[in-house]
């Protein structure tokens, strides 16, 4: 099977999904806040350097060949699938080494620089399956899942090293899994995806998009519009 490694597009960050990852529950944003979010976006913007690989391989009643998973969520995912795509992403070691030095300098910046980091991983994620899930349905005439990491529902986390090892994520995007299972530069991403034949239910986005996220009621109570009968699943 063919590795394909592209040059991954970034986007402008999400100040909203960087506000989830700090815990926002609906509490006043300063303007000192503020200020800090967009520098440390900036940094990002900086030290960042995507690399990605991707694999196709075949599926098998819902199983990866070559890579056996204990989860039933992927199982599911992949059911209708005849094929599954493979995904390895990573901010790269600058920005790790950004990230080290922030913890020892300001640590209180560094929280919001390490915020701003793992939305910017995911933003590569999106970008490719944006992009990939339009040349499948415009090429091929097939359609594309939503995409499932190691340590969500029971995808277990310990799937990440067989994972970088089907990718030749080390020779490849210079990205290793720790025996403890962490990813090394640690603002990396795994994943895998289904290629289907009809057209998948995807994921939901949740309250990163939604244009009430600063005056939400549900956020300042510490939850969220999923608990009056909106499902998000993850896959």
């Amino acid at each position: 099977m063919t590795y394909h490694m592209i040059e991954p597009r970034f986007t402008e960050l999400n100040e909203n999904e960087i506000l989830l990852y700090l815990g926002y529950r609906g509490q006043e944003i300063t303007v000192q806040v503020e200020r800090q979010i967009e520098e440390c976006a900036g940094q990002v913007r900086a030290y960042a350097r995507p690399r990605l690989v991707y694999r196709r391989l075949p599926v098998r009643r819902g199983v990866i060949e070559g890579l056996p998973v204990d989860s039933r969520d992927i199982e599911q995912l992949l059911t209708p699938c005849r094929e599954a795509v493979l995904l390895a992403v990573t901010l790269g070691p600058d920005m790790e080494r950004h990230l080290m030095r922030s913890e020892v300098v300001n640590m209180s910046e560094a929280v919001i620089l390490d915020a701003c980091a793992s939305v910017a991983v995911e933003n590569v994620c999106d970008r490719f399956e944006e992009d990939l899930r339009e040349e499948l349905e415009r090429k091929e005439g097939l359609f594309l899942t939503s995409r499932c990491s190691p340590g969500y529902g029971d995808f277990p986390i310990t799937s990440q090293a067989k994972l970088c090892e089907v990718l030749d994520t080390v020779r490849r995007i210079g990205l290793t899994v720790s025996d403890r299972h962490i990813m090394v530069p640690r603002k990396s991403v795994t994943a895998v995806m289904g290629i289907a034949e009809k057209p998948q239910e995807l994921r939901t986005r949740g309250c990163e998009v939604c244009s009430m996220f600063r005056t939400c009621p549900y956020r300042k109570n510490g939850t969220d519009c999923k608990y009056i009968g909106r499902s998000r699943s993850i896959i």
